[in-house]
């Protein structure tokens, strides 16, 4: 009779605290959506299509960050992949990206964009595209094109954010 009750509260109690192998939390910046990922369309969104298997894709990923930071612009900037979760999740890690991106495992993003190869971008002021990516041109004349259409919308912004700087 002791016996039946000890296992019931043994098994309610140790159920309730042990659920099994611990279940993977998603990351909170991983989204399945561009609306999830930047919920106020009407300002500007640089989407980076890249993939964590392509090094030029990290520099471009980083670059693109780094200048919309550097220069103060109102641009919402958005990683766009399709690899695999686990792929992604440690790209996020290794490189401390604690932006969002977006989990593109059905490619709508990579199709409603026309995107072919990466790394690509395309900046959106509210639903426009303002500005297409040329994947296949040299890397430093494709940010040099971002770089002169961002500060075409939105001014010279703090900093210089140029490679090379001009002489005076």
């Amino acid at each position: 009779m002791i016996r039946p009750a000890l296992a019931f509260l043994l098994a309610a109690g140790v159920g309730g605290a042990w659920s099994g192998p611990e279940q993977a939390k998603p990351d909170v910046r991983i989204f399945a959506s561009l609306e999830e990922a930047a919920p106020s369309r009407g300002g500007a969104v640089l989407l980076v299509f890249f993939s964590t298997t392509c090094v030029v894709c990290y520099d471009d990923l980083l670059e693109s960050r780094f200048m919309v930071e550097k220069s103060g612009w109102p641009v919402a900037v958005v990683g766009v992949h399709l690899g695999p979760y686990e792929d992604l999740l440690a790209f996020l890690e290794k490189y401390r990206w604690d932006l969002p991106v977006v989990l593109d495992r059905r490619k709508h993003l990579f199709r409603k964009f026309q995107v072919t190869a990466v790394p690509d971008k395309a900046l959106l002021v509210g639903e426009d595209v303002v500005h297409r990516d040329d994947p296949y041109r040299d890397h430093g004349q494709r940010r040099e094109e971002l770089r002169q259409c961002l500060e075409g919308i939105f001014g010279r912004g703090n900093s210089r954010s140029s490679a090379a700087p001009r002489s005076t």
